[in-house]
């Protein structure tokens, strides 16, 4: 939606849609805060040691440096709008998506170049306890 051409680099912004019960791998950034505004429907979501749930209309903050995970607890599609500052990570999502298979390997070094940590490890106890799938 927004480039960080489009704002000196000050921040970017990108829209998602959450598919039914699914959930966004947990992971953390080195150098980047993120801000999701919940445009229509309902998220659950964990920031450091903290789980949240943010309605329709609500944002939830991500600081850079905790591990924070979102996912959506219901049967319907979420829509959320991404914003993260500073500007560059809408390259991550970019070359991700230029993937044409799901390649661990791959996605580790593209995560690794953006300073972004997977915490594969939470994926199972998150899942168990709402009921959601990455």
């Amino acid at each position: 939606m927004i480039t960080g051409e489009d704002t000196e680099g000050r921040f970017s912004a990108q829209s998602a849609v959450l598919g039914p019960r699914e959930l966004v791998m947990p992971h953390s950034h080195q150098n980047e805060d993120e801000f999701t505004f919940v445009y229509r429907g309902r998220i659950g979501g964990l920031v450091g040691g903290e789980e949240v749930e943010v309605e329709e209309g609500g944002f939830f903050f991500k600081p850079r440096g905790l591990v924070h995970a979102l996912w959506n607890p219901t049967d319907h599609p979420v829509v959320v709008f991404e914003f993260i500052s500073p500007a560059g990570f809408e390259h991550f999502f970019e070359e991700m998506g230029a993937l044409t298979q799901a390649d661990p390997k791959a996605m580790y070094e593209i995560a690794q170049r953006y300073g972004q940590q997977p915490r594969p490890d939470l994926v199972t106890e998150l899942a168990a306890r709402h009921g959601v799938h990455l």
